[in-house]
């Protein structure tokens, strides 16, 4: 009895150090904006969120922006969401998401150039193989006379296989664009990263109403269907360790009896 109490001490004490080492591990989603389209240089803005949600501080942001020279442009909101660590689920899959709504104003500095809103996160481990990464893009684009929204997503996993959509480009008024690229076999755990370009000129100078570009792009992996026989083994293997440990102590005496 007391080796019993032993080894379940023990159980007990690595899956508390197994915990831990999840929790040190939980990714975060960060946010950033950049000046055009490079993103290999520093960003004008940037702020790190917690696993699934980052918010940006519109008023920081703005203030970024026009410092930066980019004063025509300013966000009423701007954030991300996902679902990390991901799901099996058919149809979802993992999922990074950026939601924001800008305004251009007619004269100021920066207008109708470029600019940049890249999302990414890492640590998605669901799904463990999807067909296909889907990037699509939603926009509202009122008052501008060059107004646009350009989307791509990008998927990398832990042996730095990557993958990247087609561009996706939206003009006024907006729309819905989707563009997808297969993934084939990968390695998890992965990370996505999403890249959202605006950029627009006021229709008129002499509006006392601003151009406005709302927009969603979300990237999808999707998952691909999971046979029953393999749900069973999931449900199985995800049994408490414990109680798998005593279920071979008790086939172990009965086969001794």
């Amino acid at each position: 009895m007391k080796k019993l109490r032993g080894l379940f001490l023990a159980l007990g004490l690595i899956a508390l150090i197994g915990l831990m080492a999840r929790e040190g591990r939980a990714e975060t989603i960060t946010l950033s904006v950049y000046a055009g389209t490079d993103t290999t240089v520093a960003p004008i803005y940037t702020v790190t969120g917690g696993v699934n949600a980052v918010t940006a501080n519109v008023g920081v942001l703005n203030s970024d922006l026009a410092g930066a020279g980019f004063g025509a442009y300013t966000f009423s909101n701007l954030g991300g969401l996902s679902n990390n660590p991901g799901s099996t689920q058919v149809g979802v899959g993992a999922f990074l998401q950026t939601t924001g709504g800008m305004s251009i104003s007619a004269g100021g500095s920066g207008e109708g150039t470029p600019i940049t809103v890249v999302l990414t996160e890492g640590g998605f481990t669901l799904p463990a193989n999807g067909p296909t990464l889907s990037d699509n893009g939603k926009a509202s684009i009122d008052g501008t006379s060059s107004g646009s929204m350009a989307t791509t997503g990008m998927f990398t996993d832990a042996n730095g296989m990557t993958a990247t959509t087609p561009t996706g480009t939206l003009s006024q008024p907006g729309g819905n664009v989707t563009v997808s690229t297969s993934l084939g076999t990968y390695v998890t755990p992965f990370s996505l990263t999403s890249e959202t370009t605006l950029s627009g000129t006021s229709l008129s100078r002499n509006s006392a109403v601003p151009g406005a570009i709302g927009f969603v792009q979300t990237l999808t992996t999707q998952a691909a269907v999971v046979p029953e026989p393999a749900s069973i083994v999931m449900m199985l293997t995800g049994m408490p360790l414990p109680l798998v440990v005593l279920g071979l102590l008790r086939r172990r005496r009965r086969a001794a009896a």
